[in-house]
């Protein structure tokens, strides 16, 4: 309501009864010093007194009559004219600046967090002690205890690798079981401390699987069955989900089995969001969550849910999320993920600093 503009066309045509008009018969008003009226303080603050508490907001034109204008002399609201065009420019300026504002206010934590978090991967965050067990001695007891579970075939066979870095000529290289070497000097994105190491993702965890691939049959009450809407919020939430029958859970809990301590990961739509299980309620995933199991013994599961947050993971988590619509962060692509692993005492420092600066966040 309130809201001015000039009829600056000869053109006939008729109007609703939500539109009202004026007429100067004297042409003795400058129709702009008006509208100037119109937008301002004084003329919004009486349609509010009048059109307050109504049920239907309508600014009867009975109302209009008796609006105050202040009626300067005719040049007079010429030079006012001109000098409010001449303020416009810098108005327009300020409204930039001020949307910029706004936009930074509004994303200053996000982006701080980011650049926290990015200061966190990079060794940056806490102190280095050169007392603890270097983090490829770490990946190396993770790697064989899991060679020995595909051995005993009590996991599927995998081509696990170990990045390092050859002094001869300070080039990066990936091995694998396989016998496989390649330079991957290109993607590694930015220096580390000594004694932590590069790795892939799927090199640390136990087990990296996803949801049942089939929509299940839902029922009123059962098993809850999860997708990306229960860990959009960044925690797990049981209270909305879909159910199943126990009897088509323990069979999907057969080959994905999430647990207190595990980790969840977003693979479909919104990729990317990783949430710690928290609860011993057993449940199912859809096919649009990952299944992240590790040992915590060897790698914190707040530092892994960090580092997937962080820069260095988004960005591959948006390099490699692919499709038109329903985005999918295949399993491949997950399994190949880049990350920076510390020793595990600096994992337990780097968590509890994030939470103390999160928290002042």
């Amino acid at each position: 309501m309130g809201k001015p503009q000039i009829i600056e066309t000869d053109e006939e045509f008729c109007i609703f009864v939500s539109l009202g008009f004026f007429r100067d018969h004297l042409d003795i008003m400058n129709k702009h010093y008006i509208v100037l009226w119109m937008e301002s303080l004084l003329f919004q603050e009486q349609i509010n007194r009048n059109v307050k508490g109504a049920a239907q907001k309508n600014l009867n034109t009975g109302w209009l009559k008796k609006f105050l204008i202040p009626i300067p002399p005719l040049k007079e609201q010429q030079r006012i004219i001109e000098k409010y065009e001449n303020l416009l420019p810098y108005i327009s300026r300020y409204d930039d600046i001020y949307e910029r504002l706004e936009k930074i206010n509004n994303n200053y934590k996000e982006d701080l967090k980011k650049s926290i978090l990015q200061y966190a991967i990079q060794g940056k965050l806490v102190q280095q002690d050169q007392n603890d067990e270097p983090a490829d001695i770490l990946i190396n007891k993770i790697l064989s205890e899991k060679r020995e579970l595909i051995k005993s075939k009590q996991i599927k066979k995998e081509n696990l690798s170990v990045i390092y870095k050859n002094n001869t000529d300070n080039q990066f290289y990936e091995k694998f079981d396989d016998g496989t070497i390649k330079n991957i000097t290109e993607e590694i994105p930015f220096e580390i401390p000594d004694n932590w190491a590069w790795t892939r993702i799927v090199n640390i965890l136990t087990k990296l699987t996803d949801g049942t691939h089939k929509t299940p049959k839902y029922v009123e009450n059962g098993v809850p069955f999860i997708s990306v809407k229960d860990i959009s919020s960044g925690t797990l939430k049981l209270d909305n989900t879909k159910h199943i029958t126990k009897e088509e859970h323990k069979i999907l809990f057969q080959r994905c089995n999430p647990q207190k301590g595990d980790i969840i990961l977003s693979k479909v739509g919104t990729t990317g969001i990783p949430v710690i299980v928290e609860t011993d309620i057993e449940f199912s995933l859809f096919v649009s969550l990952a299944l992240l199991k590790f040992n915590n013994e060897y790698i914190d599961r707040e530092y892994l849910k960090n580092l997937i947050l962080s820069p260095l993971v988004q960005k591959q988590c948006k390099e490699n999320t692919k499709g038109v619509g329903n985005k999918n962060w295949v399993m491949k692509d997950i399994a190949k993920t880049l990350i920076a692993i510390p020793p595990h005492n600096e994992q337990l420092k780097i968590t509890k600093k994030l939470n103390t600066l999160f928290s002042i966040i």
